[in-house]
């Protein structure tokens, strides 16, 4: 077991965990040695609500994030599954979650995520800080007010560039002086060659632009900050006291559908991927990628199954999704050593009233490509914790879908023929489904039998441009 069961155990005052047994016998259950197939028979004995649980401690907490899993579900498949000093992949890596759990368990792990962003927040979240470094940052904090004079030209350049969108308004002049006047001190700390302290201040201050646009223009954007900063210092020192062997964490701002990771390489896949149609990520983290000078519109570009994708026919989103996630999953085929595990966290969506279950989208497409779906498991999500968007709150469970590597794919995953085959029988599928019962995912106004039928003609349509819509942009 990593740290947290040890100070659960041997230090009553200082639990992370808490004291309740459910907790206990989770840990205790899954930490135990068990042959493949044993630990496969486990999976059913776990309650994976984990209602009541803890989720949130030491580096989890430094940055909020939609619709991320919890981190007990990457901690079971880490315990068992596989041993220390193995290799876990994330190849959507989102804000770490599965990248800090390797971490505290001593598993080397690979992050990747094309957004910015999400690589950026873990990357701090598993890097340690030396108190020395810490202090040398309190330092120069305490000067920051002195960028508060600054010329108020740039301030209003700053302003006048803001997105076109109403919560643009929060970010009055005085915040964006503040704002600017952190980002200003970051600048210095790199200057001076603190890149780790650069990207754990570039981190709360995201958090910090994060709780603006929740909250209002009623936060104090520098004490925010500040405290943000204190916070994350006594989170990483408790890791460190739990970290003793420090294993080798990478993360990757790049593309899963061409992975920068060696062939065979990777003892356990645990991932989340976006939901089709649920959020557009790069709305949700534009102020902060834009204080942060990061290119929010290429994210937007290559976002996979973004809501803001395809607005005159949604089913071909649908289709282009499909495409994306099929290329995905035969990167993650290539770098999974053979008789290990995938494993795909994902939820239902909808699409012009239709529901759309992706977790049976890809235990149809994993045949094709290798992979031997095992398992499929049900959870409910507990929305009391769960950071929820208008969309992304409308989700109540999930699924956890389990696949084992079988075979190499036996093509790759720039081959746009052999996607647009595999995307054209799913959906065709689809279509004749959708033919028999339409109206599968009907919230709130109940649409017309006229609006519904025309899904089936817009699904035959998206059927046509498949072939250019599973392409990869350029």
């Amino acid at each position: 077991m990593y740290g947290c069961e040890k100070i659960l155990y041997n230090n009553k005052q200082s639990t992370l965990f808490g004291e309740k047994t459910t907790e206990q016998e989770y840990l205790g259950l899954v930490s135990k040695q068990y042959t493949f197939s044993e630990a496969i028979s486990v999976l059913d004995e776990v309650d994976w609500d984990f209602k009541d649980f803890t989720t949130q401690y030491l580096t989890h907490r430094f940055h909020s994030y939609p619709a991320r899993f919890i981190p007990q579900i990457p901690l079971t498949f880490i315990k068992l599954f596989t041993d220390e000093g193995d290799t876990v992949l994330d190849p959507f890596c989102g804000c770490g979650t599965t990248i800090v759990e390797s971490f505290l368990n001593n598993r080397n792990s690979i992050g990747n995520d094309f957004n910015p962003l999400a690589t950026l927040i873990s990357k701090v979240k598993t890097t340690l800080v030396d108190e020395t470094e810490f202090r040398y940052l309190n330092r120069k904090l305490s000067v920051m007010k002195r960028y508060l004079d600054l010329d108020y030209k740039r301030v209003e350049d700053r302003a006048e560039h803001l997105p076109n969108r109403k919560i643009s308004k929060i970010f009055n002049k005085v915040i964006i002086s503040k704002l600017e006047a952190i980002r200003e001190t970051l600048l210095e700390v790199k200057e001076e060659g603190h890149d780790d302290l650069y990207d754990l201040g570039r981190t709360a201050l995201s958090s910090t632009i994060w709780a603006l646009v929740e909250n209002g223009n009623g936060v104090n954007v520098d004490d925010l900050f500040l405290r943000k900063v204190k916070s994350m210092r006594e989170r990483l020192n408790e890791t460190a006291k739990v970290v003793k062997n420090i294993p080798d964490v990478k993360t990757i701002n790049g593309d899963s559908r061409k992975l920068e990771v060696e062939t065979d390489s990777i003892d356990l896949i645990v991932t989340s991927p976006p939901y089709v149609n649920a959020l557009d990520y790069y709305r949700a983290h534009m102020y902060n990628m834009l204080w942060l000078g990061m290119d929010f519109d290429l994210f937007r570009k290559h976002e996979i199954g973004g809501h803001s994708h395809f607005i005159a026919n949604r089913f071909r989103l649908l289709s282009e999704y499909l495409g994306d996630m099929l290329r995905s999953m035969m990167e993650m085929n290539r770098v999974l050593t053979k008789d290990k595990l995938c494993v795909i966290v994902v939820g239902n969506s909808s699409l012009e009233y239709e529901l759309i279950e992706s977790h049976r989208f890809f235990a149809e497409m994993a045949g094709h490509i290798g992979f031997k779906p095992i398992k499929t498991i049900h959870r409910n999500i507990d929305k009391t914790k769960k950071y929820t968007s208008a969309d992304v709150g409308k989700i109540d469970d999930e699924y956890i879908l389990v696949m084992q590597k079988t075979e190499d794919a036996e093509v790759t995953a720039d081959d746009d023929n052999f996607i647009s085959e595999i995307v054209t029988e799913q959906m065709t599928d689809f279509s004749e489904q959708i033919k028999k019962v339409q109206g599968t995912s009907i919230r709130g106004r109940m649409p017309t039998k006229e609006r519904l039928l025309k899904n089936i003609d817009r699904i035959s349509d998206a059927i046509e441009t498949i072939p250019q819509d599973i392409k990869i942009k350029v």
